[in-house]
């Protein structure tokens, strides 16, 4: 009898799990992206895009970066460091015929270099792949919300952002112009359909772009005396003045033969 009861729920168990297949949607593209994410080798040797010059042209950013944010820019140093060694060790891991995973023991082995652990190594492999497509490595976690990262990750955005600033005269860079130049120009030059607020502008301006909010001086006095204002309440006053001098007491010093 329990044999006759353990087959009965596995068919009612098979019944309801074949009812419910049918309504579940299958997502080819979602699938077929998850699983070239999760492939184990990342194949990147029909991508014609030269690591190296992308590297090289993040360092230059990063000696940039050096003036406003030392330590975010010794982090990326270090990381764009480890994904150049790591691309030279594949590359010798994947002339031996020995090796049968070159990505992985390349990036464990650049890893345990820097003392980290393999939890470096897989940021090293993704580092690597997001260099590649996007050409500046990954933006930290405060400058995503929601799981969505900023419009300044377009890299069409943020050339135009930067030709725009470089543009301007020094001191006359405030978060209002550019929030409007980006809502009223940049994004509906390429076509984006989105706007960001001006406290958007403000954390672009500081966190991602280098810029830092102070008044600007020229350091340099220049007294309005002769200004037709200051002239006239120049007037005013002494006239007060001498109105004002009659009710005024003043006191006398006796000489000394007085004192006597």
């Amino acid at each position: 009898m329990e044999i006759v009861a353990e087959e009965a729920r596995a068919a009612d168990a098979n019944a309801i799990r074949d009812s419910e297949e049918p309504s579940l949607p299958l997502d080819e593209p979602a699938i077929e992206a998850t699983r070239a994410l999760f492939t184990p080798e990342d194949s990147t040797d029909n991508v014609s895009i030269d690591i190296t010059e992308v590297i090289q042209s993040c360092l230059k950013d990063v000696k940039l970066l050096k003036q406003h944010n030392n330590v975010r820019a010794i982090k990326m140093l270090s990381q764009l460091i480890a994904v150049s060694e790591y691309v030279k060790l594949r590359t010798l891991y994947k002339s031996s015929k020995t090796c049968k995973q070159p990505c992985l023991k390349a990036s464990i082995a650049i890893a345990r270099r820097m003392g980290k652990g393999v939890y470096y190594a897989r940021q090293i492999r993704y580092n690597e792949m997001y260099l590649r497509k996007h050409h500046h490595l990954p933006p930290r976690k405060e400058y995503t919300r929601h799981g969505q990262y900023s419009l300044l990750d377009n890299e069409a955005v943020l050339h135009d952002v930067r030709v725009y600033l470089a543009a301007q005269s020094l001191g006359t860079v405030t978060p209002r112009m550019l929030c409007h130049h980006v809502n009223q120009i940049i994004l509906p030059a390429l076509g984006i359909e989105a706007t960001i607020t001006e406290s958007t502008a403000q954390r672009w301006l500081k966190y991602r772009l280098g810029y830092e909010c102070k008044e600007a001086r020229k350091g340099i006095y220049i007294d309005g005396h002769e200004r037709p204002d200051v002239i006239k309440e120049r007037e005013v006053f002494i006239d007060q003045i001498d109105r004002y001098e009659r009710y005024v007491a003043y006191g006398l010093q006796r000489d000394n033969a007085d004192q006597r």
